[in-house]
């Protein structure tokens, strides 16, 4: 009989529910099931005022405990978001200049050097070399050094890579002009003047087989889907690392700060400015990033922010709109979907460009097959040309956990075709069960296929 009544109860409450469940919980909850993620946390600022935080969740699997705003997640590479915001305090301070070359803080520097300046540092666009194999228990002084060794990447401004060594450089620039180390400068110009209560780093060290960390009270673990099991899986983050990777910060705590952003005060408006202006390149072109920040468009309007794990955290701001939106999980098997389909809730509905004749449809029939193997953990490298390595891995590794999250194609549309030589450039929009996405599909003469990655 209790049986009985509790099955009427849950029948009756589930409509009740889902009546009152409002969007924004209905996307996190989709995505939490669809991608095993055990935690979130998800801020909403608009007009430079929270309207909204919610937490999902637990933090840890072996000893559960709910997320809630306050829960520090790793946030990986959105880390250079503060990055950025120290070193713009440090030039509305007037000890850094932005266009000024490197030389004039670090001292003697080799001959290509001389060229790099602050910015290019800042953007990914310095052309220092990455892969220097320094243990994690190097300073950002003594990569520094190890850096002067190494030939140049690419010269200076001419392009745009996304890496590392770029912002421990950076990090050797703003120890040397202010005295303390990074960690302090955080402290100093972050933390303490917006009183960030549930912000900061674990100064995890490699001690011969034992590691050793900081405590950092109810932090979220996190976890990695892999084989139909939960991972612990967390990423060493080495302390010359930390401007740009390692930061453990709150869902309150990054609202708290873009919330003194959009107010104005607490950085100059130049600086917030330069913060979301996208570097030139020397040809004129411009780069995928401001300072720290990474510049772009969407939907056809200006966005601005970072990803990191590469969805342990998402900012996604929207500075038309002055519509910020900020999501943390504890999975790394994640793609970055979860704050923009958030945001998608704010945003007026478009138009959807009509699609054009598809004059090579075999094309297109191979281009679906493959995304459907992925998400179930096959890829043909059979279907791939000599340049397609990058879209193989892509597709066996962290687009099998986005193809995961998005569910089955419904359909695929060819929204573009343009040859470039040999190859052919198509835009398709593929409609999945819970997203509609613009993917890029460039092939060879022979069909080959030599990139494929979602254009969002």
């Amino acid at each position: 009989m209790l049986r009985l009544a509790l099955a009427v109860l849950f029948a009756v409450c589930i409509p009740a529910a889902v009546a009152r469940a409002d969007e924004v919980d209905d996307v996190v909850r989709r995505y939490m099931a669809a991608s095993h993620i055990p935690g979130a946390a998800v801020a909403v600022i608009k007009d430079g005022r929270t309207v909204r935080t919610s937490s999902y969740g637990v933090a840890n699997l072996e000893w559960p405990g709910p997320v809630t705003a306050d829960t520090p997640f790793q946030i990986a590479s959105v880390s250079k978001v503060f990055g950025g915001i120290v070193l713009m305090r440090l030039v509305d301070k007037g000890l850094i200049q932005l266009d000024a070359p490197i030389d004039r803080y670090l001292g003697a520097v080799p001959d290509g050097w001389r060229p790099i300046t602050v910015r290019h540092l800042a953007s990914h666009t310095s052309g220092l070399p990455e892969g220097l194999g320094m243990p994690s228990s190097a300073t950002p002084q003594q990569v520094l050094e190890a850096a002067k060794g190494r030939p140049l990447a690419y010269t200076p401004g001419a392009e745009s890579r996304y890496g590392l060594t770029d912002f421990v450089v950076l990090t050797a620039v703003m120890e040397r002009v202010s005295g303390l180390t990074y960690a302090e400068l955080l402290k100093r110009e972050v933390i303490e003047p917006l009183k960030l209560t549930r912000t900061g780093f674990a100064f995890v060290r490699e001690d011969g087989r034992v590691r050793t960390a900081e405590v950092i009270p109810g932090r979220a673990s996190v976890y990695a889907w892999r084989d139909g099991v939960q991972r612990d899986e967390s990423y060493l983050y080495p302390v010359f690392t930390y401007s740009a990777g390692g930061l453990f910060a709150s869902v309150r705590d990054i609202a708290t700060l873009f919330t003194a952003l959009d107010s104005g005060g607490y950085l100059s408006a130049g600086s917030l400015r330069e913060l979301m202006t996208p570097a030139r390149l020397n040809d004129g072109a411009t780069a995928p990033f401001g300072i720290g920040w990474t510049v772009g468009t969407y939907r056809g309007e200006p966005v601005v922010g970072h990803t990191g794990g590469p969805a342990l955290a998402d900012i996604v701001h929207l500075p038309e709109r002055s519509l910020t939106v900020i999501s943390l999980v504890n999975q790394r098997r994640f793609y970055p979907l979860l704050s923009k389909s958030i945001a998608d809730l704010s945003l007026p509905s478009t138009e959807r460009t009509p699609g054009i004749r598809d004059t090579r449809p075999e094309l297109t029939a191979v281009f679906r097959a493959t995304l459907q193997d992925a998400a179930s953990g096959r890829v043909d490298s059979a279907r791939f040309g000599a340049k397609g390595a990058g879209a193989i891995g892509f597709l066996q590794d962290f687009g099998n956990a986005l193809l995961a999250a998005v569910g089955p194609i419904k359909g695929v549309e060819l929204l573009a075709e343009r040859p470039e030589g040999d190859e052919t450039r198509r835009v398709y929009r593929v409609t999945f069960e819970r997203r509609v996405q613009p993917w890029v599909a460039r092939t060879a003469r022979d069909g080959a296929i030599l990139e494929l990655r979602p254009d969002e």
